[in-house]
Formats: C-alpha cells, sequence, structure tokens
C-alpha cells in the first residue's frame, strides 16, 4: 500500500514542478502543459532579460503628401528589409525600402481591381505575393511585391472574414463572422491555402455595434502562427495565452496573474479617435467596460520570446509595458517603452508610434537582449 501511495506521489511530482523564488508553476494536465506565473518577473538564472532598442530610422511622418501615413494599419516586411504599410485613411499600402526612402503606393480608394476600401491587414506569402485584406469589398487582394495587381480573392461564404494571418505553408487562420437565428457570432478557423475549413479553434457571441452599449473591447481576439506554424491565441478577457499544434490541438497554457488597468476618460477619447468611422452612430453607440483587457497584443521574436503589450503605462509618456516570457512560457522581464512592435525580423523591431504633435510615425529598431 505504501509503496503505491509513493508511486502515485512521484507520479503526482514529476506532473506539477513550483519554484517559490521564482514565482512560477508548471503542470501538466490532460496532456496540456499549463505555465502559471506570478505578477512579479522571475527569471531563471543567467537570463537574457534586458531588451535594450536602437532607433534606425522613421517613415511616415513627412511634408510630402505621398509620403505620409496618416492612418497606419498593419504591416509587413519582405526580407530586403522593405516596409509595406497599410494606410488606412488613404486606402492604399505605402512602401518604403531599408533605407526609409519612400518607393511607391499600391492601390487607392474604390472597388475596381487594386482598389480597396478599407485595407486592413497585409501579408508577404510564402510565394513573395503581397496579399491585402480588403474588408469592406469582403475580398483578399493580391500584388507583386512591386506593386503589379495579380488577383483577388472573393470572400463570399461568410458575413465577414477579417484578421486573416498566414502561416509557412500559405494557410490561413482568421474569424468568420456567421448568424444562427437572431445571434451573430465570430468564429476563429483554420483554412487551407484555398481558404476551404479545416477546423474551428474557438466561437464567441459578437453583438451589432448599431444597436448600442457595444464593448470595443468585447471582440479582442489576438492569434498568430509560431515559426513552427503552431497557433498562439488570446482574447484578453483573463491574461492566458493558448498555443495549439498546427491541427489544433492544444499543447500548452500560458497564464499570469496582473492588476487590472481601469479605463480613463482620456483613453477613452484617444481610443475612439483612432477607430475609423464605420457610418452614424457606430462610436456614438460604444460602452467602454470599466477595465482593459489583460493585454492588447503579443508577438514572438526571432528566439520564440512571447512579447505581450499590456495596458499599464510607463513613467513617461508613450510607455507601455511589455511582458516578456521565455521559450517555455516563463515570465522573464518586464519593460516599459514607446516602442509598439508587431513585426520582429532580422534583429529588427517595427513600431508605429505617436510623435508630439499626435502624427503616427512608423520607425525601425535594431534590437538587443543582454543581460
Amino acid at each position: 500500500m505504501r509503496k503505491a501511495i509513493g508511486v502515485i506521489l512521484s507520479l503526482f511530482l514529476a506532473l506539477v514542478v513550483y519554484n517559490p523564488l521564482q514565482g512560477q508553476k508548471i503542470k501538466t494536465t490532460d496532456g496540456v502543459q499549463v505555465v502559471e506565473n506570478g505578477k512579479t518577473p522571475k527569471p531563471p538564472k543567467d537570463s537574457l532579460t534586458k531588451l535594450v532598442f536602437e532607433e534606425e530610422i522613421a517613415v511616415g511622418d513627412s511634408e510630402i503628401e505621398e509620403e505620409m501615413v496618416g492612418q497606419p494599419g498593419y504591416m509587413d516586411v519582405d526580407n530586403k528589409g522593405t516596409m509595406y504599410i497599410v494606410d488606412m485613411e488613404a486606402s492604399n499600402v505605402k512602401v518604403f525600402d531599408r533605407t526609409g526612402q519612400f518607393v511607391r503606393a499600391i492601390g487607392k480608394k474604390g472597388e475596381g481591381p487594386g482598389e480597396f476600401s478599407v485595407p486592413l491587414g497585409i501579408i508577404i506569402t510564402p510565394n513573395n505575393e503581397l496579399l491585402v485584406e480588403d474588408l469592406m469589398n469582403r475580398r483578399l487582394s493580391y500584388f507583386s511585391l512591386d506593386g503589379e495587381f495579380l488577383r483577388n480573392e472573393v470572400l463570399e461564404r461568410s458575413l465577414s472574414t477579417l484578421n486573416v494571418v498566414m502561416d509557412s505553408k500559405g494557410n490561413f487562420m482568421a474569424r468568420e463572422l456567421m448568424m444562427e437565428g437572431n445571434q451573430l457570432f465570430f468564429e476563429l478557423k483554420k483554412y487551407d491555402k484555398d481558404l476551404n475549413p479545416m477546423f474551428v479553434l474557438d466561437k464567441a457571441e459578437f453583438q451589432n455595434p448599431m444597436q448600442g452599449n457595444f464593448n470595443p473591447f468585447g471582440v479582442l481576439a489576438v492569434y498568430i502562427f509560431g515559426h513552427n506554424d503552431e497557433i498562439y491565441y488570446g482574447d484578453g478577457k483573463d491574461y492566458e495565452i493558448k498555443i495549439y499544434t498546427p491541427q489544433g490541438k492544444l499543447i500548452r497554457k500560458i497564464l499570469k496573474k496582473h492588476d487590472p488597468i481601469k479605463i480613463t476618460k482620456e483613453d477613452e477619447d484617444r481610443i475612439l479617435n483612432e477607430i475609423p468611422d464605420m457610418g452614424p452612430g457606430f462610436k456614438q453607440g460604444m460602452k467602454f467596460p470599466e477595465y482593459f483587457p489583460a493585454y492588447e497584443f503579443f508577438a514572438l521574436d526571432e528566439g520564440d520570446r512571447l512579447i505581450v503589450r499590456t495596458y499599464k503605462k510607463g513613467k513617461n509618456e508613450g510607455e507601455y509595458v511589455l511582458d516578456i516570457f521565455d521559450q517555455k512560457g516563463r515570465y522573464v522581464a518586464q519593460i516599459p517603452t514607446r516602442v509598439n512592435s508587431r513585426v520582429w525580423k532580422n534583429n529588427k523591431a517595427y513600431s508605429i508610434e505617436d510623435t508630439e504633435e499626435g502624427y503616427k510615425v512608423i520607425k525601425r529598431y535594431r534590437y538587443s537582449w543582454e543581460k
């Protein structure tokens, strides 16, 4: 009997690892590794926890109209360092070379071939084509990297498909707006390269923003592909980030304790100013919650560190805190910075920031990790 108890205890200890000095608990439940982190970074010995940014160039804040980026959305960067930036205000894509020189604008407002109505996302595909997500035209538009229009893929199977990301094999993740009875839902789906659904990862109710009392954070969903095409996903309601295999099997959860950040009137005004106006009463019908979500977004650097931008403000104007997790999901650093980067490539971080005059600017930084 004692031997059986000892075996059970040994198995339990093999599944749960706790280090009181590091404030981290790692356990495995039903085949899913769960990494629980405290509020304070507790890096393992000899970890690189200091993230250093060195600004190299800035673009988009120009006195020349065609070089301005009035409302930068998403961006991507090719292997030569050329930047492709969606300008939602101008309804086009601004292209700058690695030195920061303006190269060209791609597209314009409209409904014809090569034109956009609310361009949103942008991806450089594994085939070195430029994919632009055209929200209101309900299609994906493809261009060569030189700006030549190639084709449109019309998204006819749903009310709306948006926030498209792509893995290394050309498969997609996106949110599809569905209706069941009188209720709207977002389904987070993975599609193959021909946009045939493969599986549903999550499903959430969607409140019609035109009906009033619309929570602008209620539709928050952050998802990215890892460097091995694994899926990182979270909705910000809790400080939890889930990691799935490319086939959709949950394998890890990264959790962190945190103090919710209150939303001020100043925050509300700033957010409303940044949201595109989608029609009469759209912004007026929004109702903000008391607190921000647990985080705004997350990204991976080239060393597979998970970099989470929170809503916690730093001491200096324009600073927000980045939470840094290592490759095992352990919380190792907290860094206040103005750098707001979703693209980390070739030891560069590409950031969309506000100038002191209130304009948007895109900056490229060289980054490095130190002890």
